[in-house]
């Protein structure tokens, strides 16, 4: 089969979910702008993926020049596709494909059902149109968890039955990079990504007063970007507790700060999957997180960390001092994000994958609800 996979970000997970695929048989072309290859995988984007596997990094110009158009069309046209998987996104070079082919077997990637609160719902009607017309062009819908599904088949109804279920991936590749020994730090947690609203660096903030108060040497990497890192800073700094890295983290670099870290803390406000645990499961770090959205799916209550109520920061701090109170049970849980990092390795589930495309090819639109891709332990 020839599948073109099509991404504005996630850059990461579609190198992986390619690699998947071919190492199948298949033979894949990636189609992203220049600048996500740049700012993640850089130069470094051969050596990641399999033989298999073809990348072509748009140069990103002017909306408005048909050269914007012209080569990605004349990229895709000369691969031969069987099948398109879109991760959803709202960009004109998206449009273009979408017209140009407009009878060819889509499948189309939701990560986020809904946008999060804060900058996301900040997004142009432009993009929000485009977005709409990918999921009612799709043959088949993928989401990343049962949750997202039930929330999905509430906002669109009419769309229900082309719905399926495969979870995040785990996102091995970031142990790539791993050439030296970090060492671990036992009262080290790591709060890690998008300072964004949603992310709840407020709660974390909280969580910091209680722990700093109740777990003596406790320290609280905070590692990532975002308008409410500005916002908190300061009192983070002051606290005496946090370990602030304001900025992009290199792809190169992610393996320090997980490998320093027994614990990693979601105290989310709201979610839809969690990259971040993706991240985190090969590295074998315990998960502390709030019970929002689709997250309780893969962290599982007791066996991968624990999983506190939204809005409650006694709980979660009290789950953060009594994991690391507890060595032989935090190895425990190590071992089991370990084991369930390889069940959701991409070369596992990419058959999953694969049984879309078949489905969608046969324009099979009304037999998804009951799919149950990949088991939850």
């Amino acid at each position: 089969m020839r599948i073109v996979i099509s991404s504005i970000s996630f850059c990461e997970y579609v190198i992986q979910q390619a690699n998947g695929l071919a190492g199948l048989g298949h033979h894949v072309l990636v189609v992203m702008p220049s600048s996500l290859v740049k700012n993640t995988v850089g130069a470094d984007i051969g050596g990641l993926c399999h033989p298999g596997v073809e990348c072509f990094a748009y140069t990103e110009e002017r909306p408005w020049k048909w050269a914007y158009y012209t080569d990605i069309i004349r990229t895709v046209s000369s691969f031969s596709p069987d099948v398109l998987h879109f991760h959803e996104n709202g960009e004109p070079g998206t449009l273009a494909l979408l017209l140009r082919y407009i009878n060819k077997p889509l499948v189309i990637s939701i990560h986020d059902v809904t946008t999060h609160p804060g900058a996301d719902t900040r997004l142009k009607t432009r993009r929000r149109l485009i977005k709409r017309l990918l999921k009612m062009r799709a043959d088949v819908i993928h989401l990343h968890g049962e949750t997202l599904r039930d929330k999905f088949n509430t906002l669109y109804p009419g769309l229900s039955g082309r719905v399926s279920v495969i979870p995040h991936g785990s996102l091995t590749i970031f142990k790539c990079w791993e050439k030296e020994i970090i060492k671990h730090e036992p009262r080290t947690v790591l709060f890690f990504g998008r300072m964004e609203k949603y992310r709840g660096l407020d709660n974390l903030l909280k969580i910091g007063r209680i722990l700093r108060e109740t777990v003596p040497g406790i320290k609280i990497i905070v590692a990532g970007r975002g308008s409410e890192l500005e916002r908190y800073k300061e009192e983070m700094t002051n606290l005496g507790i946090f370990e602030i890295h304001d900025g992009f983290i290199p792809d190169k670099d992610v393996f320090r700060y997980f490998r320093r870290a027994s614990l990693l803390l979601l105290p989310y406000h709201e979610a839809s999957q969690s990259g971040v645990v993706a991240m985190g499961f090969p590295f074998g770090v315990p998960v502390v997180a709030t019970r929002v959205g689709s997250i309780p799916e893969v962290v599982i209550d007791g066996r991968h960390g624990r999983i506190v109520s939204p809005g409650d920061v006694a709980g979660f701090a009290g789950a953060v001092r009594d994991l690391l109170a507890d060595g032989g049970r935090l190895k425990r849980m190590s071992d089991c994000c370990l084991e369930t990092a390889e069940k959701l390795d991409f070369n596992v589930i990419s058959p999953e994958f694969v049984r879309l495309y078949i489905k969608a090819i046969a324009g099979e639109k009304s037999v998804y609800q009951e799919d149950r891709c990949v088991s939850k332990s």
